[in-house]
């Protein structure tokens, strides 16, 4: 209770009337201001101008951000502000105060934060009383046998070296900081006064009315929502006379549960939490006289404390493989719950919720970790967000007793809106440049690139570099040539900058939106433009001067082999709206050889619940499938160990929303198929 209450008179400006709080110290805001007497006002008010008077030692400011305290912002470097006074109101007291933000953006990536709360009545800086007094009280028991109530009172007071003097309006006093008091449940209102002395004779009196309430009979609360979902893996440690699968499954649910049936759709179930269940194969797998139907609808119902019943059911592919990976790692699953609790106040600006890790295994030390840069230890931490962002990313990762690892992000939607309105962030006025480069005689993926955030031509320093394939860093290596990447990347003012373009195979990049790409990765792949304006006119200029105007052409069209064509865009017109050269001479030699046989098949497409990938390669150790989505963001990782020719794995894909998917198949840090479908 007391940290949220420091929170809550730090951020109202109470416990200091200047704050500077720079981000970097070769940079420093501050300003000044005068009362402008000369300006006639229609309304009640005050016209205050406002001087910027930041240090910025070798540098230069080149953003300025003004927060007025009353929901007005200004990006002006010395602006000036009329302040409205409040209207009269008899009900509550009238608040002479705003506290004014000025937020500083140098040249050289320096930002810096000055604040000061005005008296806008006249213009004079606020000056907090050197002590204050204040509690707040809760009811604790209710005796209706002997007739009285409980009151715990909690001391909010401010200032130096205070001692305490209460006064309960029965008689009662007591010099305690935190007192526990009865009071007779025939009276229902009390008056209660704390006085208190500190430092330099400092006194103030706070009293307030104490209220005394009959909790009647205890209320009964509707049943709760309930959910519920499983996962499972491969038990290699059972040995079966006949083929079979072994499936180990582990139990979700929220809450907690107490009843659990599964349905293993082969005609058993069982009533264990974490069943281990055994699929006995056709024996003749692939002969007509097998079982044409792969697939089993596992589903679980579970029942929680309060009478709750929730469903979850999976398709689960019988021939998902029988044989054991190599060293295959212990298994463990990271996992946590969230929630907003009730027994805590605080200002509205901060919202508080308690994170509860429910991870399977057996968990000996966590890391949790936030967006803002903080991280927790604990297994129950309790944390406060701003409301300023609507979302708050969180990542559990968890360490088990058997060696093993994993981690489980979350978003976390913060809907509640404050009373009071705080300035937005600035627009984006920031671009994404490229550093990129291609080796000479390459035909593999061994692309280069390196993105920078630009203000105007001036470079800006920026953090949390995230990219399309999965890597991190300004940097990212392994580029694959005619492939679409993107980048996002967080200014030093929170914006979030991101770029997406096109990696040429000469080793340049053309940023979106872009106009053409290949298709197909056979014989015969296909160039094709992105034409984002159906009234543009498409020709294709070979590099013999041969003009065809169509929307796509074959490689093999291409009438001199190893030179460069051209992409014309012109507008109704004729008019030449773009063009680019478009370099064919590593077409061929682009995709691994793998890629090139065209080893991964799927079906069907369009895909409704289950999604079938058919591999026709040589045997391997390991498969990575990665699911994205049309903005490069990864929505499905799975990997499956020891797949052999001729093999098929399914993937459910009910959950995933209706669109335009790319799935990408690794092994070995080799790419061995990118293929398109549709949901």
């Amino acid at each position: 209770m007391k940290k949220y209450l420091l929170i809550a008179l730090i951020l109202s400006g109470l416990m200091t009337s200047a704050q500077i709080t720079p981000v970097n110290v070769n940079c420093k805001a501050y300003f000044k201001y005068a009362v402008n007497d000369k300006l006639m006002m229609p309304v009640a008010g005050t016209a205050i101008n406002f001087y910027d008077k930041s240090e910025v030692p070798g540098g230069t400011a080149i953003a300025w951000f003004w927060d007025f305290g009353d929901r007005t912002t200004s990006r002006e470097q010395n602006p000036m502000h009329m302040f409205l006074q409040p209207l009269p109101n008899t009900n509550v007291i009238l608040n002479p105060y705003r506290t004014v933000s000025l937020t500083i953006i140098t040249s050289d990536s320096c930002k810096s934060l000055y604040s000061e709360t005005i008296n806008i009545s006249d213009g004079n800086t606020y000056v907090p009383p050197a002590c204050s007094a204040s509690y707040k009280y809760y009811q604790t028991a209710y005796d209706s046998i002997t007739g009285t109530a409980a009151m715990q009172f909690n001391n909010y007071s401010l200032g130096d070296s205070l001692s305490y003097f209460w006064q309960f309006d029965n008689g009662i006093t007591s010099t305690e900081k935190d007192p526990i008091v009865k009071f007779d449940v025939k009276k229902a209102v009390y008056n209660v006064c704390l006085t208190i002395t500190g430092k330099n004779s400092c006194t103030d009196i706070f009293c307030d009315a104490v209220s005394v309430t009959n909790p009647g009979p205890p209320v009964i609360n509707p049943p709760m929502e309930c959910q519920t979902a499983f996962g499972y893996q491969i038990n290699y440690k059972i040995q079966t006379l006949a083929p079979a699968l072994v499936l180990d499954f582990y139990s979700k649910a929220s809450p907690d549960a107490t009843e659990w049936l599964w349905n293993f759709d082969d005609g058993t179930t069982s009533t264990e939490q974490n069943p281990t269940h055994l699929f006995n194969l056709p024996l003749m797998k692939d002969s007509i006289n097998g079982d044409p139907n792969p697939f089993r609808k596992v589903c679980l119902t579970v029942k929680t404390l309060s009478g709750c019943s929730a469903t979850y059911c999976e398709m689960i592919n019988i021939y998902m493989g029988t044989t054991p990976p190599v060293d295959p790692l212990p298994q463990c699953q990271a996992l946590f719950k969230y929630y907003r609790p009730t027994d805590i106040v605080s200002i509205p600006e901060v919202i508080t919720y308690q994170l509860i890790d429910a991870s399977e295994g057996k968990v000996i030390r966590r890391l949790w970790q936030f967006e803002d840069g903080t991280f927790s230890l604990e297994a129950e931490p309790l944390v406060s967000f701003n409301f300023m962002k609507p979302t708050q990313k969180v990542c559990l990762t968890i360490f088990t007793a058997d060696s093993c690892s994993s981690t489980w992000c979350e978003t976390i939607y913060v809907s509640e809106k404050p009373d009071t309105i705080i300035n937005t962030k600035p627009a984006n006025i920031y671009k994404m440049h490229y550093i990129s480069s291609f080796p000479i005689q390459m035909s593999s993926c061994a692309g280069y690139a390196k993105a920078e955030v630009f203000l105007n031509d001036s470079i800006i320093k920026a953090d949390n570099f995230v990219w399309s394939n999965g890597a991190t860093g300004q940097e990212v290596k392994g580029l694959c040539p005619t492939q679409i990447y993107s980048v996002k990347a967080t200014t030093i003012d929170g914006t979030v900058v991101s770029g997406t373009f096109l990696f040429n195979s000469d080793g340049t990049v053309t940023e979106a939106p872009y106009n053409w790409w290949v298709s197909g990765v056979n014989d015969n792949p296909t160039m094709r433009d992105n034409l984002y304006n159906q009234n543009y006119i498409v020709e294709w200029k070979l590099c013999d001067g041969t003009l065809i105007r169509s929307d796509s052409i074959p490689r093999n069209s291409n009438n001199c082999g190893t030179e460069d064509a051209t992409l014309i865009l012109k507008d109704a017109s004729g008019n030449v709206v773009y063009s680019a050269n478009v370099s064919l001479k590593t077409f061929a030699t682009s995709v691994s050889s793998l890629q090139a046989k065209s080893l991964v098949k799927l079906f069907p497409n369009p895909v409704s619940d289950v999604l079938n990938i058919s591999y026709s390669g040589t045997l391997l150790n390991e498969l990575q499938i990665e699911i994205l989505d049309i903005t490069g963001k990864s929505v499905s990782n799975r990997m499956i160990y020891q797949v052999e020719p001729g093999q098929t794995v399914s993937l459910n894909v009910t959950t995933l929303p209706k669109g335009i998917y790319l799935c990408k198949m690794v092994s070995e840090k080799k790419v061995i198929g990118t293929e398109k479908f549709i949901k």
